[in-house]
């Protein structure tokens, strides 16, 4: 099994969006497995009201990229 991703991963989807925090492999509760090629992703974003809301989905690894952060 490959592993792309650990926990505490920063990714951000291929196409863009807001970075995320990778939480874990999937676990697809209809199959009772986890899936190898999918991830879970944790996200903030403020709602229209300024208020901090977190976000979660489920992704397949080819969906993500990971961020490189400059750590100076």
């Amino acid at each position: 099994m490959e592993i792309l991703f650990a926990t505490g991963d920063k990714v951000r989807l291929i196409s863009g969006g807001p970075e995320m925090t990778i939480r874990g492999r999937h676990f697809d509760v209809l199959a009772n497995e986890y899936k190898e090629d999918m991830y879970d992703c944790i996200w903030f974003d403020k709602d229209s009201h300024g208020k901090e809301e977190a976000h979660y989905c489920p992704f397949y690894k080819g969906e993500l990229v990971r961020v490189i952060t400059d750590n100076k």
